[in-house]
């Protein structure tokens, strides 16, 4: 109970903190944030002894510990049948397998011909505007977690008011040149376990973490492009859409289903996935058909700088 409260408070405190009304509570934080390590780390011998005595009465819940400590183990890797166990290696091994999971995209040429027919004028950003820039900070959500800038998303939020204009600069000249800056196109990768072997590649997927810059661009740039295309969007389109979720997808599919129940007609569902299919998509293709939607060729050509040539870190 004591880990639990310890626990809570760090979270309070560190929401309290993020908000920068006042400096000293990060101290308070960095110090709950220690005890509660060394309170988990109390607990978990304390659970391993009493694990340990009660082998007798209790032989279930030992071989359940060893089962999964044996199967979570990460200490060596496993990728196309080569064993890693030195950490460098560790990490150039899951940079590769990631890697590979993105398929070559085909080259895309504004001056071909299907392109050329198209009418690519319809959607365009010719600039940022100065509130668009506060309110794309105002929305960022604060955090400690740092991309390969490490520069946290809390410090930009408490200083907003001195990066606004200069952010504004840069935003406008970025699509001016039709050019996005390499280090914004850096993105730090961490590995997530999933399920299964813990030493297979497979069985992890990367969690991406932006620089909070780009987030704030990103976030400007999709507001401003949703608003010209929404129109253009399925109504039968759930996910990546405001005030959509699956749970509005369900409720469409449970009222189609009783309709047809109570009609007495046929109704055939099917289920499809595709596996990994964001890493998947071909950008040639994809700004093929965004030209062919009207989006205007100094648009395209930002988003040619935005796709191509990303890297990315593993930590």
């Amino acid at each position: 109970m004591e880990t639990k409260g310890l626990i809570k408070k760090k979270a309070t405190v560190r929401k309290i903190a993020l908000k920068g009304v006042n400096p000293d509570l990060f101290d308070e934080f960095k110090s709950l944030r220690s005890s509660v390590k060394y309170n988990i780390q109390k607990d978990h011998n304390t659970y391993l002894r009493h694990t340990e005595n009660n082998l007798i009465s209790d032989p279930k819940k030992f071989w359940s510990y060893f089962k999964n400590k044996n199967i979570n183990s990460s200490d060596s890797l496993f990728d196309n049948n080569v064993r890693y166990e030195k950490d460098g290696d560790i990490a150039n091994a899951f940079a590769d397998y990631f890697s590979s999971v993105f398929k070559p995209s085909t080259d895309y040429d504004g001056n071909d011909e299907c392109n050329s027919n198209c009418v690519g004028d319809l959607v365009k950003i010719e600039s940022v505007s100065y509130d668009d820039v506060v309110l794309a900070i105002r929305e960022l959500k604060s955090s400690l977690t740092v991309g390969v800038d490490y520069i946290p998303s809390f410090i930009i939020k408490g200083c907003a008011e001195f990066l606004i204009y200069p952010l504004l600069v840069l935003f406008n000249l970025s699509l001016r040149t039709k050019v996005i800056p390499d280090v914004w196109k850096q993105t730090k990768i961490i590995p997530v376990f999933k399920k299964g072997v813990a030493q297979n590649c497979e069985n992890y997927r990367p969690i991406a973490i932006l620089s909070p810059f780009s987030k704030i661009f990103e976030g400007i740039i999709h507001k401003k492009l949703y608003n010209q295309v929404k129109n253009l969007i399925s109504t039968s389109q759930h996910g990546f859409i405001p005030k959509r979720s699956t749970t509005t997808n369900l409720f469409c599919l449970t009222d189609k289903i009783i309709s047809k129940f109570e009609s007495g007609s046929q109704l055939d569902v099917i289920y499809t996935d595709f596996s990994k299919a964001f890493d998947s998509i071909d950008f040639g293709i994809l700004l093929k058909k965004l030209h062919g939607i009207g989006f205007n060729v100094n648009l395209i050509d930002w988003f040619l700088s935005y796709l191509w040539n990303r890297t990315l870190c593993l930590f």
